[in-house]
């Protein structure tokens, strides 16, 4: 059963993982949250038009960093055109306050879903998702 918490137990165990910089990317990018001053380094290294690996440095709230790790864990041997739906489809269900409900392998993201009442975080938790996206106009 999800924990109703804002700042849920899985949610800070996620947050509390830290910064882990790739030491050879293939693209990196910063991307920040004027709003709330959240700022995200992005690295990413592709292989085949794949996500062969995603690290971060993320001076941000732990909504941000918990998302930034679960990206990291998920995205491997998936391209930015699926991280990009994932991101369409969970900004909508933020926005309209659904049931988070994206594909099995990212179910994770269901901690996210008592921010889905928050509308001022949203952007804390798509953040990451927003500098892949910028990635991806370049790559």
């Amino acid at each position: 059963m999800p924990d109703d918490d804002l700042y849920n137990k899985e949610l800070l165990r996620l947050a509390a993982m830290g910064d882990c910089r790739l030491a050879s990317p293939h693209h990196t990018i910063v991307h920040n949250n004027p709003l709330c001053g959240d700022r995200i380094t992005l690295d990413l290294a592709m292989h085949d038009n794949l996500i062969s690996e995603i690290g971060y440095k993320a001076q941000s709230c732990a909504l941000c960093k918990a998302s930034a790790q679960l990206i990291k864990e998920l995205s491997h041997g998936r391209d930015l055109t699926e991280l990009e739906r994932i991101h369409q489809q969970l900004k909508l269900q933020l926005k309209e306050n659904l049931p988070i409900s994206l594909p099995s392998e990212w179910e994770s993201f269901h901690i996210f879903q008592p921010v889905a009442a928050i509308k001022n975080r949203h952007s804390c938790v798509l953040l990451p998702f927003q500098a892949l996206a910028k990635i991806e106009t370049i790559y």
